[in-house]
C-alpha cells in the first residue's frame, strides 16, 4: 500500500487498470490514460534533462487546461516541487511568490507571458522558461517541442510519501499569500477519504472548473486521476457552461463554491430547463459557508444529487463533512470532523471550550508540513502539533461543528462578539438582496459598528433604512447593520471567496488602530 501513497503511484494504477479510458478531456482534446502518462513522462524527463533536480522548485503560470495537470503530475515523478500561481496575479505578485519559493524554472501560457516579461527582471534564481501555446515566445523554450523531444519512459526517480509534492500559496483573504508545502501523503489520504465520504466510483466523470493553481482544483483532479475517472477541465467557470457539460459528458461529480452555485441557480428558468443535470449525484461546496437559502436552491434544482458541504483550508485540506442526510438537519453546519481527522476548539487561552461556545479551530491529520521559509508564520500556525487557519467555530451536542466566522472577521462592538456570517444569513433572505458582506467599521464609541455592503438584485428597489429595518426583530439588536453600503460587486479571489479585507482596508485605512 506504501507504493500508492505517492501521486505518481496513484497515476500509475489507473494507467494499468484503465489504459484506454478517457483521463482528461480538456476543450476538444481527449488523452486517454495511456496517452496522458506519455505526456507526463515526456515532461518529466525534459525538465531533469534541463538539469533541475529532484528538491528543485518548479513554478506554473496557466490557467486551466490539461498542461498544467501535466506538470503536477510530472513534478510528482520526479521529485520537483510545483509552485502553481494564481494566474490572476499582477508582475509583483508574481515576483513574490516566484522568488519566495526559490524556483529555479517557470512554466508559463501565452496569455500570461506580459506579466511574466515585465517580473523576470527581478527574478532571483529562475534558470529555463518554458512557453505553452501556439505561439513562440523569444528566449523561452515551447512546450510541445520539449516533449516531443523527450522519452517516454517512466523517469525512475526514487520518491517517498513524505517528499514534497507541491507549494500551495493560499489565497491571500487576510493578507500576502503564504506558500504551502504539500507532500504526497498529505494529498493521498485526504483523496481517499473524500472517496469514501463521498461514494465515489471508478465509473464516475468529474467536473473541473475550480482554478487549478488552487488547493481544491489540484485535490479534486488528483482524487479523479487515483480513481480512473474522466476528468472534464473548463478553461473557465461559466454558469451556462457547466449545465452544458453536465448534459454533454453525463458528468456524475464536481466541487463548487457558494458564488458559482448562486450563479447557476440566477440563471434563466428558461436556460436552466434546457439542460438535462440528472447524471449529476455528487455535488460539494466548499471554501465559504453556503447560505440556506442557496442550499435549499440547490437541493431543488439537482434534485437527483447528494449535496455535501465542507470545511478545509489549502493546508489541512478537507477537515469536517455534512453529509446528505444532514442538509436540512443541521443548518449553517459543516459536520463532524473527517475521516481520519481529530478537531479541537481552543479559548485565547488554550484551554479546551464546551458544546455550544465559540473557540479556535484546531485540526490533526494529513496535514501540510510547514510554510515555506517563514518560521513565525508556522509558530502562530501549530500548537502543539495541531493547525489552525485562524477560524472560529462551536460544536454542538453531537459533534457536529459551525463556523461562525474568520478570527479577523469576527466583530467586536461594545465589547461584544458579532459574527458576520449570521448577520449574512439574515441579509440574504431579503428579496432584493443579490449578495451581501458584512464587515466592522470603524465607530468612536462602541470600537466598531456593524456596516453591510450589498449587492442589490437586477431591478430591485431598497433602501439602506429598509435593509437596517429588515434585520430587526430577526437578530439581536446589537447584531443588526448600523449602516448599508450598494455595490455593484464584492471583491473575489479565484475561487470565489469574498475578500473582507479588502472591504475592511478602504474604512480602516488612515486609522490609529484597526481591530
Amino acid at each position: 500500500m506504501e507504493a500508492q501513497l505517492t501521486v505518481g503511484d496513484a497515476l500509475l494504477n489507473s494507467v494499468k487498470r484503465y489504459p484506454q479510458k478517457t483521463a482528461i478531456v480538456f476543450e476538444d482534446r481527449r488523452f486517454s490514460f495511456e496517452q496522458f502518462n506519455v505526456r507526463v513522462n515526456r515532461l518529466a524527463n525534459a525538465l531533469l534533462g534541463l538539469g533541475l533536480a529532484k528538491g528543485d522548485r518548479v513554478a506554473v503560470l496557466l490557467g486551466n487546461c490539461n498542461e498544467i495537470v501535466e506538470l503536477l503530475m510530472a513534478a510528482a515523478k520526479t521529485g520537483l516541487v510545483a509552485v502553481p500561481v494564481n494566474f490572476r496575479f499582477v508582475p509583483s505578485e508574481i515576483e513574490y511568490v516566484v522568488n519566495q519559493s526559490q524556483s529555479k524554472a517557470l512554466i508559463v501560457g501565452e496569455d500570461y507571458v506580459r506579466n511574466v516579461e515585465a517580473a523576470k527582471a527581478n527574478f532571483q534564481a529562475v534558470g529555463p522558461y518554458i512557453a505553452v501555446g501556439s505561439r513562440p515566445v523569444a528566449g523561452m523554450l515551447d512546450y510541445e517541442q520539449l516533449l516531443a523531444a523527450s522519452s517516454p519512459a517512466e523517469p525512475g526517480v526514487e520518491l517517498h510519501e513524505n517528499d514534497p509534492w507541491y507549494i500551495g500559496y493560499t489565497s491571500g483573504t487576510t493578507g500576502f499569500p503564504k506558500g504551502a508545502v504539500l507532500s504526497h501523503r498529505a494529498r493521498i489520504l485526504p483523496a481517499l477519504f473524500m472517496a469514501i465520504e463521498y461514494g465515489l466510483r471508478d465509473t464516475d466523470v468529474e467536473l473541473m472548473t475550480m482554478p487549478l493553481f488552487h488547493s481544491n482544483g489540484i485535490t479534486f483532479t488528483m482524487l479523479g486521476l487515483y480513481l480512473g475517472n474522466t476528468v472534464v477541465i473548463m478553461r473557465n467557470f461559466e454558469p451556462e457552461g457547466v449545465l452544458r457539460g453536465i448534459a454533454e459528458h453525463k458528468l456524475t461529480y464536481a466541487s463548487l463554491v457558494p458564488t458559482m452555485y448562486a450563479m447557476i441557480l440566477g440563471l434563466p428558468q428558461e436556460t436552466k430547463g434546457r439542460y438535462d443535470v440528472s447524471s449529476m449525484r455528487v455535488l460539494v461546496s466548499s471554501s465559504s459557508p453556503l447560505l440556506t437559502k442557496t442550499k435549499e436552491e440547490i437541493l431543488s434544482f439537482f434534485a437527483s444529487s447528494e449535496l455535501n458541504e465542507f470545511y478545509g483550508s489549502s493546508e489541512a485540506g478537507i477537515v469536517t463533512n455534512l453529509k446528505p442526510r444532514d442538509q436540512m438537519r443541521k443548518i449553517r453546519c459543516v459536520g463532524p470532523a473527517m475521516f481520519g481527522i481529530e478537531i479541537k476548539l481552543l479559548d485565547a487561552d488554550g484551554a479546551e471550550v464546551g458544546p455550544g461556545e465559540v473557540g479556535e479551530l484546531y485540526s490533526k491529520g494529513p496535514c501540510f508540513t510547514e510554510y515555506y521559509r517563514m518560521p513565525e508564520a508556522n509558530a502562530k500556525a501549530f500548537r502543539d502539533g495541531w493547525f489552525s487557519a485562524g477560524d472560529m467555530a462551536r460544536m454542538d451536542e453531537e459533534g457536529y461543528f459551525y463556523i461562525v466566522d474568520r478570527k479577523k472577521d469576527m466583530i467586536i462592538s461594545g465589547g461584544e462578539n458579532i459574527y458576520p456570517v449570521e448577520v449574512e444569513e439574515v441579509l440574504s433572505r431579503h428579496p432584493a438582496v443579490s449578495e451581501v458582506a458584512v464587515i466592522g467599521i470603524p465607530h468612536e464609541k462602541w470600537g466598531e459598528s456593524v456596516h453591510a455592503v450589498v449587492v442589490p438584485k437586477a431591478a430591485a428597489q431598497a433602501s439602506a433604512q429598509a435593509i437596517i429595518d429588515y434585520c430587526k426583530g430577526r437578530l439581536a439588536s446589537y447584531k443588526g447593520p448600523r449602516s448599508v453600503e450598494f455595490v455593484a460587486a464584492l471583491p473575489k479571489n479565484p475561487t470565489g471567496k469574498i475578500l473582507k479585507r479588502v472591504l475592511r482596508e478602504k474604512r480602516w485605512s488612515g486609522q490609529e488602530a484597526s481591530i
